[in-house]
C-alpha cells in the first residue's frame, strides 16, 4: 500500500513539473503548438484547472500516507498471556519452575500494590473498594496451597509454564460466553436437590459428604478445565473448595460451621444461599480478578525484570510499588 501510495505522490510531481513549466517541451508537443505564444491561447484553460487538482492530489497522497504510518505506530503491543505473566513474575531464582514459597513471597508483593496508605498519617486506607481487593487476595493466599496442588499436574511440588497456563484459561473462563458462569449453575443444580433454588445447610452438609455428588461436579469442572486424566483426582479439590467457600474453612463441614461460614454470602440472613446471592458474589469476585489480572499484566513484566520485589527491604523498598486503586 505504501509503494502504491508513494508511486503516485512522484508521478503526480513529475506531472505537475512539466506540465505546469510554460516552457516545457513535452506540453508543446502534446497540444502541437507551432510556438509558445499560441500555445499559451490554448492551454490556459487546461492549465488553470490543473494548477488547482494537481496540488490537491499531492496533499490527499501526503496525508494518506503521514496517516497509515501514523496508526501503524499507534497500533498497541500485543500483550503476553496471564499464565507467562504469572510465571515470569513468581520464579523469582529463574530456574523456570515456580515454587509454592515463591508464590506466597509474591502474593504479599500484591498485597503491598492493592493495599495504598494515606501518605498524610500513614495509616491504611479504609476505601471499601480497596478492602473488597484485601479480602479478594487474603483469600487467594488461603487457597494458595489448594490451588497451587491443583495446577501442579505432574505433582512434583513446581509450577511450569504449562502448567500456570491454566491460569489463562480460567482468565478466559471468566468472560462472558467462557463457560465459569454455566459451571457455578450446574454445581448449584447438582447440590439443590430438591430443585427450589436455594442450597440449605442440610444440602450443602449432605453435598460435602457425598462421593456421588462430588464425582459429578467434579466432572463438570474436568470438562472445563482439563487438569487431571480422569473425574476422581479432582474430588479432593471439589470436597475443600466447598468446605472453604461455605464451611469457613474447617476441617469437617458440619451444620454448626455452615451457619457460621455462609454468612458472608447469606446476605438476607434466612438461613440459605439463593442463586441471586451466588451471581451477586460471583460477579464481584469475577470483576475484581479481572481487574487485578489486569494489573498484573501492566505491571508484571515490569516486576519480573527486576526479580520481583524484595519484601525484606530490597531495592526499591516495600512502599515503592504501592498504588490507589
Amino acid at each position: 500500500q505504501d509503494h502504491i501510495l508513494l508511486t503516485v505522490l512522484a508521478v503526480s510531481i513529475v506531472v505537475q513539473l512539466l506540465w505546469l513549466n510554460p516552457l516545457s517541451c513535452l506540453r508543446l508537443q502534446l497540444l502541437h503548438c507551432p510556438d509558445l505564444h499560441a500555445c499559451e491561447k490554448k492551454i490556459m484553460p487546461i492549465t488553470r484547472y490543473a494548477s488547482s487538482i494537481l496540488p490537491l492530489l499531492l496533499m490527499v497522497a501526503t496525508i494518506t500516507i503521514s496517516s497509515v504510518h501514523s496508526q501503524q505506530f499507534q497500533q498497541p503491543p500485543t500483550q503476553q498471556p496471564l499464565g507467562e505473566i504469572l510465571h515470569q513474575l513468581l520464579d523469582k531464582d529463574k530456574n523456570q519452575k515456580v515454587t509454592l514459597d515463591e508464590v506466597n513471597s509474591q502474593v504479599d508483593m500484591l498485597e503491598l500494590i492493592f493495599n495504598p496508605v494515606d501518605t498524610s498519617s500513614g495509616e491504611d486506607s479504609n476505601n471499601e473498594e480497596v478492602n473488597e481487593y484485601k479480602q479478594l487476595l487474603s483469600g487467594f493466599k488461603s487457597a494458595a496451597p489448594t490451588l497451587f496442588n491443583l495446577l501442579d499436574i505432574n505433582q512434583d511440588k513446581s509450577l511450569s509454564k504449562s502448567e500456570l497456563a491454566h491460569v489463562t484459561k480460567f482468565e478466559k473462563a471468566l468472560k462472558k460466553g467462557g463457560g465459569m458462569r454455566e459451571l457455578l449453575r450446574d454445581v448449584f443444580a447438582i447440590v439443590d436437590e430438591n430443585t427450589d433454588e436455594l442450597l440449605s445447610v442440610d444440602e450443602i452438609v449432605n453435598g460435602c459428604g457425598n462421593d456421588q455428588m462430588i464425582t459429578k461436579i467434579s466432572t463438570r469442572v474436568l470438562e472445563l478445565f482439563p487438569l487431571r486424566s480422569d473425574a476422581d483426582e479432582l474430588k479432593d479439590f471439589v470436597s475443600s473448595s466447598i468446605e472453604s467457600i461455605v464451611g469457613g474453612g474447617g476441617a469437617v463441614v458440619d451444620k454448626e460451621s455452615l451457619v457460621n461460614g455462609m454468612k458472608w454470602i447469606d446476605d438476607d440472613g434466612d438461613g440459605h444461599i439463593s442463586k441471586k446471592e451466588v451471581g451477586k458474589y460471583y460477579n464481584l469476585a469475577g470483576k475484581k480478578s479481572m481487574e487485578i489480572s489486569k494489573t498484573i499484566k501492566q505491571l508484571g513484566p515490569m516486576l519480573a525484570m527486576f526479580g520481583g520485589m524484595d519484601m525484606n527491604g530490597g531495592s526499591g523498598g516495600g512502599d515503592a510499588f504501592k498504588m490507589d486503586l
